[in-house]
């Protein structure tokens, strides 16, 4: 209660100093390269809240007037951002900015503070565009973070789980197309159904977003994006093509946008294929896969603004879930399906406010788990299959306005899953006899369950002299019930406060600090609390009595920019209370709330524009946790170590990039982890462009043929061996 009165008093002080400073303001006009007005595009100082929304004629409005030189970071109406344009000195009159071709625009990649006014200013932000992701090739979520200091993974293969400084099973959010991600597996959600070749960016925030976006959100927000063309947009067929050998990946995806009704449409399918690769230990029963994706989207101008529809339908089928017991029980994921619609709407100036947005999204979600015991001379084969099936709502929106040069933003954000259903059928056989069934058994694990958060919050954002000052508040209701299944008729309800106060000093010389206290929460998912069955891990039963989880978050950033060159550095220390831990009891995992647990960390972060087409990208990272009861370490703190990536671009034809991550040796394993040793990654690539419409890459992993685990978790597996990807794509 007392850091919910500080941000109220926060609020009241940042709107009085807010009205009272003087008001100097910054108008501007966005052009497409044909020199035409840019509606619907979104555009913000980077380093600076707020975000103006162009109108019919291209302009935006900024009540304060930043003081140059600064970068501009404009998104297309769909969301997906553009190449940052720098701006050394205001004009007299109309700021103009005159964006990038199509072809040359999605090469984005920012480390930075972050983008969302909502969102505390000592969050580190990165943003990964099409060409960076491109360039690596990655084939799952968490290969996306790979250079970003902070973050992790639980569990191996194709369903590995990505995390955020420490914070897994369910304490980052994901986003997809403004949707959440949710799956009822215990590590949280992977997203195992994705292609990230279907994606044009990823935007990752670490950092607490609570304020912002609710429970899930403690260790901060992965944003991923669908392209969707803006009207005016010619004819392009985009396409893409993959094999490698020790994956034995087969890929390949068409992608076609145009102008039709009056609007930007697009459509796209990819599939793809991995089979068991090989470590260089030998062959890794169940680490293959496959899936498939099918897209359409439209964006059309609606009053003012800019009115984007789209569906998605993401596939993964028979992907396993490799560890060193695979010859004892076997987990494998037959299908776990997405179904996705996305229903987004912006404008800019309109009844007093600066900005409107509004997002509704509904998921189809359903996933398929076996368990198969492998038998022996004195046990019997048993194979279970855990069927869930689910639907999720999200319905948020946002108004933005300015009083005098404070900036102040209020929404509604809710979302819920409703329709859970989980049942597990097994199959028994006889001893010695792996064909012949001696019975099957059903067990209703969950009838029908659902979860509905309903929250509101607001954020102010002012400057009082030099100093940048910013608070917001949150306030949620969350209630879940379950009609029937192995606990019976139960429910459980919470209310939760969220807030932040947060400052950023320029110290001049291109050197800004910012600090922030927030504060969150996290409400247990459905099968925390209901679910009792197959799990990837084991079997496992939930706990309707779990409490929620409250946390109390500290960050520090320092950045630094001049000219060519970008550094930052954080620091964090967070405290999550009635921390929810899975733990084992002979065969068997159950939840239960721990006291508290401590993560802190820091994580330093460069790029450097060396010129000639050559850049620069590093990163650090030391990280610790622990529970405060008794000091043991606690799950998913990422190691100790970073990494350098060096790439250039040879104009007009040729690319390449060298990637080297190093990581210390991790003895402090978790309840569920291993100790790790240290180890060496070196991977390479090189592309030739022919034309816009061919363009060769070939990229290789781990070429040192280094011996690791993919993972600290306990029954990790060793991560794949020198790896050789040959890709061609083009935009015809």
């Amino acid at each position: 209660m007392k850091s919910c009165r500080a941000v109220a008093l926060m609020l009241s002080a940042a709107l009085v100093a807010g009205a009272a400073s003087q008001v100097v303001a910054l108008d501007g006009v966005v052009l497409s390269p044909e020199g035409d007005p840019y509606p619907g595009a979104r555009v913000q100082i980077l380093g600076r809240p707020g975000v103006a929304v162009t109108g019919a004629d291209g302009r935006f409005h900024f009540e304060r007037d930043p003081a140059p030189p600064f970068d501009v970071l404009i998104s297309r109406p769909d969301g997906v951002a553009l190449r940052p344009i720098h701006v050394a000195a205001l004009p007299t009159g109309l700021l103009e900015l005159r964006i990038a071709p199509v072809l040359a625009e999605e090469v984005t990649v920012i480390s930075g503070s972050a983008p969302d006014i909502e969102l505390p200013p000592a969050a580190a932000f990165t943003l990964s565009g099409r060409a960076d992701l491109d360039q690596r090739a990655p084939a799952q979520l968490y290969e996306v973070l790979e250079n970003i200091p902070g973050t992790g993974r639980v569990g191996d293969g194709l369903a590995a789980v990505p995390s955020l400084r420490g914070l897994a099973q369910g304490r980052t959010l994901v986003l997809l197309d403004e949707g959440r991600v949710s799956a009822e597996r215990r590590a949280g959600p992977s997203a195992t159904f994705l292609d990230p070749a279907t994606v044009d960016e990823v935007e990752v925030v670490r950092g607490p977003g609570s304020v912002a976006y609710g429970s899930d959100a403690l260790g901060g927000i992965i944003r991923i994006r669908t392209r969707i063309p803006g009207p005016g947009e010619p004819l392009r067929v985009r396409y893409h093509l993959a094999a490698a050998d020790v994956t034995g990946e087969l890929s390949g995806g068409v992608e076609i946008s145009a102008t039709a009704f009056g609007g930007g449409l697009i459509a796209g399918a990819s599939s793809r294929r991995f089979d068991d690769y090989e470590s260089p230990g030998g062959v890794v029963p169940l680490s293959g896969g496959e899936s498939r994706s099918a897209r359409i989207g439209y964006q059309h101008e609606l009053a003012g603004g800019a009115l984007r529809v789209l569906w998605r339908t993401d596939v993964g089928r028979d992907v396993g879930k490799p560890a060193i017991d695979s010859g004892v029980t076997r987990t494998l994921y037959p299908e776990e399906a997405s179904h996705r619609l996305s229903i987004q709407y912006d404008r800019g100036a309109t009844a007093g406010f600066s900005r409107l947005s509004l997002a509704a999204t509904w998921n189809r979600y359903g996933l398929l788990t076996d368990k198969d015991v492998v038998p022996t001379a004195t046990k019997p084969r048993q194979i279970t299959r855990a069927d869930v099936e689910a639907d999720d709502w999200g319905l948020r929106v946002e108004a933005e306005r300015a009083l005098g040069s404070t900036r102040i933003i209020v929404g509604f954000d809710g979302n819920g899953r409703f329709g859970l259903s989980a049942v597990n059928d097994t199959v028994s056989y006889a001893l010695g006899s792996p064909c012949c069934e001696t019975g099957r058994t059903r067990e209703v694990s969950i009838a029908d369950a659902r979860r509905d958060d309903l929250g509101v919050f607001a954020g102010v954002y002012t400057g009082l002299a030099r100093v940048s000052l910013s608070a917001g508040v949150r306030a949620d209701r969350v209630a879940s019930e379950t009609s029937g299944g192995y606990f019976g008729r139960r429910d459980a309800s919470n209310s939760a406060l969220s807030g932040f106060i947060a400052a950023a000093v320029p110290l001049g010389g291109g050197l800004e600090a910012s600090l922030q206290f927030a504060r969150g929460f996290r409400e247990p998912v459905l099968s925390d609390r209901y679910y009792r069955g197959v799990t990837g891990r084991g079997f496992i039963t939930g706990n309707p009595d779990l409490e929620s989880e409250t946390s109390r978050q500290l960050d520090a950033a320092l950045r630094f920019s001049r000219g060519r060159a970008q550094l930052a550095l954080y620091g964090y220390l967070y405290r999550i209370e009635n921390l929810i831990e899975r733990y084992r009891s002979g065969d068997n995992y159950f939840f239960r709330n721990r006291g508290e647990a401590e993560v802190s960390g820091a994580e330093l972060e460069a790029g450097i524009d060396l010129g000639a087409g050559l850049a620069l990208q590093s990163g650090l990272q030391l990280a610790r946790g622990e529970v405060r009861d008794d000091g043991t370490p606690s799950d998913d703190v990422p190691p100790r170590g970073g990494f350098l990536l060096l790439r250039q671009e040879l104009r007009p034809h040729w690319d390449w990039l060298v990637r080297v991550a190093a990581y210390h040796r991790d003895e402090r394993a978790g309840p569920n982890e291993r100790i790790v040793p240290g180890y060496t990654v070196i991977d390479a690539g090189v592309g030739y462009r022919v034309s816009p419409a061919v363009e060769f890459r070939l990229l290789g992993r781990n070429l040192l043929d280094r011996e690791y685990p993919s993972s600290p978790d306990a029954k990790s597996v060793a991560a794949p061996a020198r790896t050789l990807q040959l890709s061609v794509r083009g935009v015809i």
